[in-house]
């Protein structure tokens, strides 16, 4: 694979002052993606001067060995100088890889930039990254980085906002915010019994988050996500969002588990923009004007009909 040998020369030099969070990359069965989204890594001046952690989950069977194993040869010959390949002797599935996996660099460096391999990322998205947790990194109610936003603006005159929600598409935290992460979901019995906070959890009714979480409760579901989300929920947390995203999902391809086919309805078209977003905000609160963009945005492609129109896409594909 030429890329494998080109990559050290495609990755510009980083800026000597700083020390770059570890990135935790989770891979599974799908090479080509892997390639894109290592890809888009290395074209981050910070990439080789971050610690990498490539964790490998084990196949399912048969079916799946021979392109595990293809996964596994492009993360044991990439030429990283800080990697560590981690193989999963069985499959885990994401929720456990993602959290066992952050647990891990949090209690070994103290924060993390966490990526999955459907991921493509813009040249500036480990710039922000690093930058937002440098920034807040002593700000307790500040429990998330994302580097994923959808297509709205959000209407500030700072390059990122506070906003209630977590994030799943490439993000990061530190261990103070991990460590109150509870996946045993005991909160969940609160929400259960208040309809305003369970509307307030779903962002006015915008997005079904709920019904995830019961199907997690159920047994139906297996979701790192939607644990976390409640966990940052309860405790008033906040995430940073980008005004634009520095992210592109490229698993609405039918490969992915929990994503589906035709093209993420969270995403602008094309490539991540290349963008220094410099500006944080100085006040620690949820940009309410912000919400309101994003929640009408998730609710215009959260109606029955939407939902009924995807499941058949996954259906048919």
């Amino acid at each position: 694979m030429p890329f494998l040998t080109d990559l050290a020369l495609s990755a510009t030099t980083p800026d000597p002052t700083g020390t770059p969070a570890p990135i935790a990359l989770f891979l599974y069965h799908r090479p080509q993606h892997t390639l894109r989204c290592l890809q888009s890594l290395a074209c981050n001046p910070e990439f080789l001067e971050s610690p990498l952690y490539l964790f490998c989950d084990g196949a399912k069977g048969a079916a799946d060995a021979e392109a595990v194993e293809a996964v596994r040869r492009i993360a044991r010959t990439l030429p990283h100088p800080r990697k560590q390949v981690v193989e999963a002797g069985r499959n885990r599935g994401l929720a456990d890889s993602v959290i066992s996996g952050v647990t891990r660099v949090v209690q070994a460096h103290g924060r993390v930039v966490v990526v999955e391999d459907d991921l493509v990322l813009a040249p500036t998205f480990l710039a922000f990254m690093n930058r937002s947790l440098d920034r807040y990194a002593s700000d307790q109610d500040v429990m998330q980085i994302s580097g994923h936003m959808v297509p709205v603006d959000p209407g500030s005159d700072h390059d990122a906002v506070f906003l209630p929600m977590a994030c799943s598409w490439g993000w990061a935290t530190w261990a103070r915010a991990w460590h109150r992460f509870d996946p045993t979901m005991r909160d969940f019995a609160t929400l259960q019994r208040q309809p305003g906070l369970r509307r307030q959890f779903d962002l006015g009714g915008a997005y079904p988050y709920f019904s995830i979480l019961q199907r997690q409760r159920a047994g139906r579901a297996d979701s790192w996500f939607i644990r976390w989300y409640l966990s940052l929920f309860m405790q008033g947390g906040m995430v940073l969002y980008p005004r634009q995203s520095l992210v592109r999902n490229g698993g609405f391809d039918g490969t992915s588990v929990h994503c589906g086919v035709g093209g993420s309805p969270y995403d602008a078209p094309g490539h991540p923009p290349h963008l220094q977003l410099t500006r944080l905000p100085e006040a620690h609160h949820v940009d309410a004007h912000a919400l309101g963009r994003v929640r009408y945005y998730l609710a215009a492609r959260n109606t029955v009909w939407q939902r009924t129109r995807r499941r058949l896409q996954a259906l048919l594909a």
